[in-house]
């Protein structure tokens, strides 16, 4: 049997399954044009993965995602303003970028934009906005409005294909070492090698712990006098008000409510941010604990775990009020006023939500 000269890389698409729709399955033809343009240019294959489920990762993918970038995996969000409205999407984004930024590695983030790059510009309120215009996004909105087989497609394709293997080139160059305070690997003894660097880890979490208890409490703070304001300017709101009432009072309860829901996106931006960077370290601290037999140590991460599931409440509360958002929405249709103050909220709330998805999974991961 002949020896196989070609290698393979591997390559992560985030993408929301809606755009891949609009666009007549351009994103299935763009990743199988990629791949044609990526061994034609290196001889070399690359394994493209649609999605965590075909990777075979199961429920614990976000521990996968250190030991994929530490091997020079590229991470390929395919992003559209939708993207953005997508939960499993955002957590995708989140987690490899968290990951990558503790091991310096951010350049393995490789964004394109195929619709939606003026509204990207002009939304900076969404956190992930702001991430992906950090990490210097390709504009394929051009290519993809064109269509493949177009020169235009061809050329955009081709060009990005030069910058993912210059991206590869480098990264299998570049050693991630983790930051100080990540566990340290095993010696195959069976016991953790180094208890000061575990010890390290356990004090970060216990840290970003307590600042996410104290963040919540501001979290359900921020909701509640949120939710009183709303549920009070909504009773003007009444049924068989004219279409000028329901305009004044549309524009008087926007009065009332930007200066809330300015806090409470800021208040829902910080405790996701928090939760985002607690969540790296936890899958640091479980992937190194999986691999010895440590007991104590995995007790005293229980521990830990367990001091952060008391976000029951702040789940209940975004329920409800997200219930209630609902509720508004016929009137927000008729008032701009109303809708430009409501979005800070609505984002804010999108992040806790986020947040509280992420702390809960710990409970089943240690």
């Amino acid at each position: 049997m002949s020896t196989q000269i070609a290698q393979v890389n591997r390559l992560f698409i985030s993408y929301a399954h809606a755009d891949n729709k609009l666009f007549d399955d351009a994103v299935k033809s763009f990743v199988d044009d990629l791949k044609g343009f990526y061994s034609a240019k290196t001889g070399n294959d690359l394994s493209v993965f649609f999605d965590r489920e075909s990777i075979g990762w199961g429920d614990d993918w976000r521990a996968q995602i250190d030991g994929e970038l530490r091997n020079a995996s590229i991470f390929m969000p395919i992003i559209t303003m939708q993207y953005f409205n997508r939960p499993a999407c955002r957590d995708e984004l989140n987690a490899f970028h968290g990951t990558a930024q503790r091991l310096n590695a951010k350049y393995l983030i490789l964004p394109v934009v195929i619709a939606g790059a003026a509204g990207m510009r002009a939304e900076r309120a969404i956190p992930e906005v702001s991430v992906i215009e950090s990490l210097q996004y390709k504009d394929l909105e051009e290519a993809f409005l064109a269509g493949q087989g177009t020169r235009e497609w061809r050329k955009a394709i081709s060009v990005l294909t030069d910058d993912l293997i210059s991206v590869i080139a480098k990264a299998e160059t570049i050693t991630h070492e983790p930051e100080s305070g990540v566990a340290a690997a095993s010696d195959g003894s069976g016991e953790l090698d180094e208890g000061e660097d575990f010890l390290g880890t356990m004090e970060e979490l216990n840290g970003y712990a307590l600042t996410l208890t104290q963040q919540v409490e501001q979290a359900l703070n921020d909701l509640n006098s949120w939710g009183e304001i709303v549920q009070a300017s909504f009773t003007q709101v009444m049924p068989g008000i004219t279409a000028q009432q329901l305009q004044t009072a549309s524009v008087q309860m926007a009065g009332r409510l930007k200066a809330p829901s300015v806090k409470l996106h800021d208040s829902g931006l910080q405790l996701a941010a928090t939760a985002e960077q607690a969540d790296v370290v936890m899958n640091s601290a479980v992937k190194q604990l999986s691999q010895v037999q440590a007991p104590e140590a995995r007790e005293t991460l229980r521990n830990m775990i367990g001091s952060t599931q008391g976000s029951g409440e702040l789940r209940e509360v975004v329920t409800e009020i997200t219930n209630f958002l609902a509720l508004m929405t016929g009137v927000e249709v008729m008032s701009a006023p109303l809708r430009n103050a409501l979005k800070p909220a609505r984002i804010g709330i999108t992040k806790i939500q986020d947040a509280v998805r992420i702390v809960d999974r710990w409970g089943s991961i240690a």
